[in-house]
């Protein structure tokens, strides 16, 4: 191309892009980002109403469902004047577990902060929703909720704070630590919140929609214990049929568990092997759609080696996970450990551990119930048996005895008649888990 051509398209180049007003640019108007949406969430052990919170964009005081308003990804912070409560994730649901970072509902930050709040209840009926009066907001004073649950009770300033709560009939002292627990694991139950693993689960499948034992069901409790109970009647694989009871703890981020055993009669059957030990077995739970999902890395090389899924068990009347709570006189039991599971089929297990009396033997068994629904009379029959007399074996082998159940409030009451008499020599009292 000659040069005087290339003159000639440059020109023409300038001239066409020349302004005039018939071709005016425009600049297009400034992307407005979306404002971000505020959530509305609820702060529960009942639904604390009146108490303050601030977030990185929101303040404010919970409304009579005791909810709060936030934005997705902020952290929250409730107070009550100038008593703060540890900042925590903003989220549909706050309680004092997630405050205090714990799936544990006897962790001494949990139990503080649920003594506090119920005590300071305006009209002293938690059930009915936890009211913060004015008075106890221009009263409180900080407290150390990371103390033990003695020198938090007995702290001065938690003392003041109750004692100046302006409630409607004057207290002088926390409500009790099982009354406060009893309260806020029902709440938990009752609103349905999920914490961690917590729960009792009844075996699924193994992946391809069949059932590998008769009976495999786990119970996770909000205190830091579980049960594992297991009945192959095959015992197929060497598997051992009976139950273990431990500890358990379950980092939050990745799933893990690492359990520990404190009864233990079925070997290597359960979590036994999933330890701690530099290239032990892996487990990891989680609980997703309603389902807990064990998943097993078995030598702990970080993959995955197969999954195993459990259905929630139901509540319903009768049916549920029951642990006892008193016997006819109002003590505590003296066992370590006595529940039942009744579930939806027909069938029933009775856990019982007790180290000190060595005439009870500790155990489980397994079998099928019925209850009379005139006379609430249960029969029973055993189809597993490993804790001898204990349990429901005289009852199963002997039908004249007199065994009633009767469930109100979320209370089982286990009605006994050893001796056939028609009269009722004592009462057991459960509480649904």
């Amino acid at each position: 191309m000659n040069k005087k051509l290339i003159a000639l398209l440059v020109s023409s180049l300038l001239v066409a892009c020349g302004s005039s007003d018939d071709d005016e640019t425009t600049t297009p108007p400034p992307v407005i980002p979306p404002s971000p949406t505020v959530s509305s969430g609820i702060f529960i052990d009942s639904a604390v109403i009146g108490i303050g919170y601030r977030t990185a964009t929101q303040t404010g005081v919970t409304n009579a469902q005791g909810e709060y308003n936030y934005i997705a990804g902020e952290t929250v912070t409730f107070f009550i004047g100038g008593l703060e409560f540890p900042p925590t994730v903003a989220t549909g649901v706050v309680t004092p577990l997630s405050i205090a970072a714990t799936e544990d509902v006897t962790n001494s930050s949990v139990v503080n902060m649920a003594r506090l709040l119920q005590t300071l209840d305006q009209d002293g009926d938690a059930s009915n929703g936890i009211t913060i009066t004015q008075t106890a907001i221009d009263a409180a004073e900080p407290v150390d909720f990371s103390l033990s649950t003695a020198d938090f009770a007995a702290s001065s300033a938690v003392q003041a704070t109750i004692e100046n709560g302006g409630q409607d009939t004057a207290v002088t002292a926390l409500i009790s630590e099982n009354a406060a627990l009893e309260h806020l694991s029902g709440e938990l139950r009752d609103n349905e919140v999920q914490v961690g693993i917590v729960g009792a689960w009844d075996q699924l499948d193994d992946n391809s929609g069949n059932a590998v034992n008769e009976l495999l069901s786990f119970v996770f409790f909000d205190d830091g214990t579980y049960i594992h109970l297991e009945v192959d009647l095959e015992e197929a694989d060497d598997e051992i049929s009976g139950m273990e009871w431990g500890t358990y703890e379950r980092d939050s981020a990745t799933g893990r568990v690492s359990p520990t055993q404190t009864f233990d009669e079925n070997g290597d059957t359960g979590l036994t092997d999933f330890t701690t030990e530099e290239g032990a077995p892996r487990l990891f739970a989680q609980v997703a759609d309603g389902q807990l999902v064990f998943d097993i890395d078995e030598d702990a090389d970080g993959t995955s080696d197969g999954t195993i899924s459990f259905n929630s068990l139901p509540d319903d009347g009768v049916i549920g996970t029951w642990v006892v709570r008193d016997r006819n006189d109002g003590d505590a039991d003296e066992n370590d450990l006595l529940m039942f599971i009744f579930y939806n089929d027909g069938t029933y297990v009775h856990a019982e551990v007790d180290f000190d009396d060595q005439s009870e033997e500790s155990g489980m068994e397994w079998g099928t119930y019925a209850i009379d629904s005139e006379t609430n009379r249960m029969t029973v029959t055993q189809t597993f048996d490993s804790n001898g007399d204990t349990g429901l074996t005289d009852f199963a082998e002997n039908p004249e005895l007199g065994l009633f159940v009767s469930v109100e409030d979320n209370v089982l009451v286990l009605s006994v008649d050893e001796d056939g008499d028609g009269v009722v020599e004592e009462t057991v009292n459960f509480i649904r888990q």
